[in-house]
């Protein structure tokens, strides 16, 4: 399991985004666990 580096306020800030940003937002998100998740597999764990 990933340790998520954005607080609860900024899911909240989030949620309450513009449509266009959202979608942005949701790629930046997923964007940046898939890079956690290929550098813990490097990692040999």
């Amino acid at each position: 399991m990933h340790e998520l580096h954005y607080s609860p306020s900024q899911l909240q800030e989030l949620y309450e985004a513009p449509k266009p940003f959202k979608a942005l937002l949701y790629g930046l998100i997923s964007y940046k666990l898939d890079i956690l998740e290929k550098e813990a597999r490097k990692g040999g764990t």
